[in-house]
Protein backbone atom coordinates (compact mmCIF):
# COMPACT_ATOMS: atom_id res chain seq x y z
CA UNK A 1 0.00 0.00 0.00
CA UNK A 2 2.86 2.36 0.84
CA UNK A 3 4.40 1.76 -2.60
CA UNK A 4 1.11 2.68 -4.33
CA UNK A 5 0.90 5.84 -2.21
CA UNK A 6 4.47 6.81 -3.16
CA UNK A 7 3.71 6.23 -6.86
CA UNK A 8 0.58 8.35 -6.55
CA UNK A 9 2.56 11.13 -4.88
CA UNK A 10 5.16 11.06 -7.64
CA UNK A 11 2.42 11.15 -10.28
CA UNK A 12 0.77 14.08 -8.53
CA UNK A 13 4.06 16.01 -8.55
CA UNK A 14 4.54 15.33 -12.25
CA UNK A 15 1.01 16.47 -13.04
CA UNK A 16 1.52 19.69 -11.07
CA UNK A 17 4.82 20.25 -12.88
CA UNK A 18 3.22 19.63 -16.28
CA UNK A 19 0.38 22.01 -15.43
CA UNK A 20 2.86 24.74 -14.48
CA UNK A 21 4.86 24.18 -17.66
CA UNK A 22 1.67 24.10 -19.73
CA UNK A 23 0.45 27.38 -18.25
CA UNK A 24 3.80 29.02 -18.89
CA UNK A 25 4.01 27.87 -22.51
CA UNK A 26 0.36 28.59 -23.25
CA UNK A 27 0.40 32.10 -21.82
CA UNK A 28 3.66 32.90 -23.61
CA UNK A 29 2.37 31.65 -26.97
CA UNK A 30 -0.96 33.44 -26.45
CA UNK A 31 0.88 36.70 -25.76
CA UNK A 32 3.00 36.28 -28.89
CA UNK A 33 0.07 35.50 -31.13
CA UNK A 34 -1.94 38.38 -29.66
CA UNK A 35 0.97 40.72 -30.40
CA UNK A 36 0.98 39.48 -33.99
CA UNK A 37 -2.74 40.16 -34.29
CA UNK A 38 -3.91 36.53 -34.08
CA UNK A 39 -5.14 35.98 -30.51
CA UNK A 40 -5.85 32.50 -29.22
CA UNK A 41 -9.28 33.01 -27.68
CA UNK A 42 -9.33 29.85 -25.59
CA UNK A 43 -5.82 30.22 -24.10
CA UNK A 44 -6.84 32.31 -21.10
CA UNK A 45 -9.64 29.93 -20.13
CA UNK A 46 -7.39 26.88 -20.53
CA UNK A 47 -4.69 28.53 -18.43
CA UNK A 48 -7.23 29.32 -15.70
CA UNK A 49 -8.45 25.70 -15.61
CA UNK A 50 -4.86 24.46 -15.37
CA UNK A 51 -4.06 27.06 -12.71
CA UNK A 52 -7.01 26.02 -10.54
CA UNK A 53 -5.93 22.39 -10.62
CA UNK A 54 -2.29 23.28 -10.08
CA UNK A 55 -3.15 25.32 -6.97
CA UNK A 56 -4.98 22.46 -5.29
CA UNK A 57 -2.41 19.84 -6.28
CA UNK A 58 0.35 22.17 -5.13
CA UNK A 59 -1.46 22.68 -1.84
CA UNK A 60 -1.59 18.93 -1.35
CA UNK A 61 2.10 18.61 -2.14
CA UNK A 62 2.88 21.37 0.38
CA UNK A 63 0.83 19.63 3.07
CA UNK A 64 2.44 16.27 2.34
CA UNK A 65 5.97 17.66 2.48
CA UNK A 66 5.09 20.02 5.37
CA UNK A 67 6.21 22.91 3.19
CA UNK A 68 3.52 25.23 4.48
CA UNK A 69 4.48 28.53 5.99
CA UNK A 70 4.00 28.53 9.72
CA UNK A 71 4.20 31.34 12.20
CA UNK A 72 5.66 29.61 15.21
CA UNK A 73 7.16 32.58 17.02
CA UNK A 74 4.82 32.15 19.99
CA UNK A 75 4.41 28.38 19.73
CA UNK A 76 8.18 27.82 20.14
CA UNK A 77 8.04 29.57 23.54
CA UNK A 78 5.87 26.77 24.97
CA UNK A 79 7.14 23.43 26.27
CA UNK A 80 7.33 20.60 23.74
CA UNK A 81 4.21 18.88 25.10
CA UNK A 82 2.12 22.02 24.54
CA UNK A 83 3.66 22.52 21.08
CA UNK A 84 2.60 18.99 20.19
CA UNK A 85 -0.91 19.54 21.59
CA UNK A 86 -1.28 22.77 19.61
CA UNK A 87 -0.12 21.00 16.44
CA UNK A 88 -2.77 18.33 17.00
CA UNK A 89 -5.48 20.96 17.52
CA UNK A 90 -4.42 22.87 14.40
CA UNK A 91 -4.40 19.69 12.30
CA UNK A 92 -7.88 18.77 13.55
CA UNK A 93 -9.14 22.25 12.62
CA UNK A 94 -7.57 21.85 9.17
CA UNK A 95 -9.28 18.46 8.77
CA UNK A 96 -12.67 19.98 9.64
CA UNK A 97 -12.13 22.82 7.16
CA UNK A 98 -11.07 20.40 4.41
CA UNK A 99 -14.08 18.17 5.08
CA UNK A 100 -16.32 21.21 4.62
CA UNK A 101 -14.51 22.00 1.35
CA UNK A 102 -15.08 18.45 0.10
CA UNK A 103 -18.80 18.48 0.92
CA UNK A 104 -19.60 21.96 -0.35
CA UNK A 105 -17.15 21.64 -3.24
CA UNK A 106 -18.98 18.54 -4.43
CA UNK A 107 -22.30 20.39 -4.23
CA UNK A 108 -20.75 23.22 -6.23
CA UNK A 109 -19.54 20.79 -8.91
CA UNK A 110 -22.99 19.26 -9.24
CA UNK A 111 -24.63 22.68 -9.29
CA UNK A 112 -22.40 23.96 -12.10
CA UNK A 113 -22.19 20.78 -14.17
CA UNK A 114 -24.42 22.20 -16.91
CA UNK A 115 -22.58 25.52 -17.13
CA UNK A 116 -20.17 25.49 -20.07
CA UNK A 117 -16.89 27.20 -20.74
CA UNK A 118 -17.77 28.28 -24.25
CA UNK A 119 -14.25 28.81 -25.57
CA UNK A 120 -13.20 25.31 -24.52
CA UNK A 121 -16.59 23.63 -24.99
CA UNK A 122 -16.28 21.79 -21.67
CA UNK A 123 -18.36 21.78 -18.51
CA UNK A 124 -17.48 24.25 -15.77
CA UNK A 125 -17.38 21.18 -13.51
CA UNK A 126 -13.86 20.54 -14.84
CA UNK A 127 -12.80 23.68 -13.01
CA UNK A 128 -14.89 23.35 -9.86
CA UNK A 129 -14.02 19.67 -9.35
CA UNK A 130 -10.51 20.70 -8.34
CA UNK A 131 -11.93 21.94 -5.02
CA UNK A 132 -13.36 18.66 -3.66
CA UNK A 133 -10.64 16.56 -5.29
CA UNK A 134 -7.81 18.71 -3.98
CA UNK A 135 -9.40 19.07 -0.55
CA UNK A 136 -9.84 15.29 -0.33
CA UNK A 137 -6.16 14.77 -1.15
CA UNK A 138 -5.18 17.41 1.41
CA UNK A 139 -7.48 15.76 3.96
CA UNK A 140 -5.75 12.41 3.41
CA UNK A 141 -2.26 13.87 3.80
CA UNK A 142 -3.24 15.97 6.83
CA UNK A 143 -4.66 12.83 8.45
CA UNK A 144 -1.41 10.99 7.72
CA UNK A 145 0.57 13.87 9.24
CA UNK A 146 -1.75 13.89 12.27
CA UNK A 147 -1.12 10.17 12.82
CA UNK A 148 2.64 10.80 12.67
CA UNK A 149 2.27 13.60 15.24
CA UNK A 150 0.22 11.38 17.53
CA UNK A 151 2.89 8.65 17.34
CA UNK A 152 5.75 11.05 18.11
CA UNK A 153 6.57 11.27 21.82
CA UNK A 154 6.38 14.80 23.24
CA UNK A 155 9.99 14.69 24.41
CA UNK A 156 11.14 14.13 20.80
CA UNK A 157 8.93 16.90 19.44
CA UNK A 158 10.59 19.19 16.91
CA UNK A 159 13.57 16.93 16.16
Amino acid sequence: MKKIYELFCALEQWIALLLLAGITVLVFIAALTRTCGYPINWAQDAALVMFAWMCFLGGDIAIRTTGLIGVDLFVKMFPKSIQKALDIVFKILILVFLAVLVVYGYQYVVGYARRMITTLNISYAWVTSCVPAGAALMFLNTAINLIKVLKTPANRWGE
